[in-house]
């Protein structure tokens, strides 16, 4: 691992380890500022089927294209309106998360972590995508809005803020090019105890689809303009992520050659807690990354346990107030934490 000096190129790296004659590893190194995770898939993509003998349409436009349009007069008024949407959304005093923690939180944060990884079984994952349906929802919306309870059961308060990672692909033009397109949304909902699941759920949707309608705003500049006090222990703004993966992991074959994603171990936590989800083999796999100066992994199984039990209680009454809502388990014999053995 080397560090990359941004005034130098290139800012991509890669190279081939040979594990044994018919298996290597091919890795890309690459700065963040130039690609996403989307970016990935396009250069896997890409490489299979120049690998395999074909030619690529030549791209319409350039990320440089792309560059020259953010600096235009028309994206500036828009990025105008957006401001004061955000201004709105971030007015007042900011919640500042309190979850329980094993340890005391260090006055410089650290990001050693750890990942716990689950599968929200076939039951739960059908309630939850007719909860979906039968509100107009996404299964995102719907996922977010439990994610919050159980930081409001944690934590007591009913003004929470997360983090939530967006495409920033806006445009149709821009989903083959490789660049660096995410954008940063912080969403913030107000769990309080007496409102009923569906009633809170729609105010999550509503307050989503207003982030989404507003994604452009660039998220560092909304921390300068809403002055977050600055704190070393903490990450402006909020401390928890919610990520939903709908980008599957790409297998190609190429006659006797597989090209398959290589699996990594995870030490690292961006933020105090991550909970994500991704869909695999058919299921729907959710994890907790989480940083190990706070958070041991028994707490995590708690948060996993409180989630699934979260969930199992809004799938089988979805008008049950936020209050009589319990962090209690369900047993039975689908309600298992079931751990499995892949990193993201």
């Amino acid at each position: 691992i080397r560090a990359f000096e941004l005034a130098k190129p290139p800012l991509l790296r890669v190279g081939l380890i040979e594990l044994a004659k018919d298996r290597h590893i091919l890795m890309f190194d690459m700065h963040h500022i130039i690609s996403d995770g989307v970016s990935m898939n396009i250069l896997v993509e890409e490489f299979v089927r120049l690998y395999g003998g074909e030619e690529l349409i030549p791209l319409t436009i350039q990320y440089k294209d792309y560059a020259a349009w953010q600096q235009s007069e028309a994206h500036s008024e828009r990025l105008k309106q957006q401001e004061a949407y955000w201004l709105q959304e971030l007015q007042g005093e900011l919640p500042q998360l309190e979850l329980p923690t094993y340890f005391s939180r260090p006055p410089i944060r650290s990001y050693e972590g750890d990942v716990l990884h689950f599968v929200i079984d076939k039951q739960r994952s059908e309630g939850l995508q007719q909860i979906a349906e039968n509100t107009g929802s996404t299964l995102y919306m719907v996922l977010l809005a439990a994610y919050t309870i159980l930081l409001h059961k944690y934590s007591g308060q009913e003004d929470i803020i997360v983090g939530t990672p967006i495409a920033g692909r806006t445009h149709a033009d821009l989903e083959p090019l490789i660049g660096m397109f995410v954008g940063t949304l912080a969403i913030r909902n107000y769990p309080a105890k007496d409102k009923t699941f569906f009633t809170y759920l729609e105010e999550v949707k509503e307050t989503t689809l207003g982030a989404y309608e507003n994604q452009d705003y660039p998220f560092e500049e909304l921390v300068e303009k809403v002055q977050v006090t600055r704190e070393l222990g903490r990450n402006p703004l909020f401390d928890v992520m919610f990520v939903l993966q709908n980008t599957e992991d790409q297998t190609a074959h190429l006659g006797e050659l597989t090209v398959e994603t290589y699996r990594q171990n995870h030490t690292i936590a961006k933020f105090d807690l991550t909970f994500g989800i991704r869909f695999e083999d058919g299921q729907t796999c959710g994890y907790f990354e989480y940083c190990t100066k706070l958070f041991t992994k028994s707490m995590v199984d708690n948060f996993v346990e409180g989630l699934l039990a979260i969930i199992s209680q809004i799938c089988e009454q979805p008008h049950r107030r936020l209050a009589d809502i319990t962090l209690n388990p369900i047993r039975n014999e689908e309600a298992s934490v079931e751990e499995i053995d892949f990193a993201f």
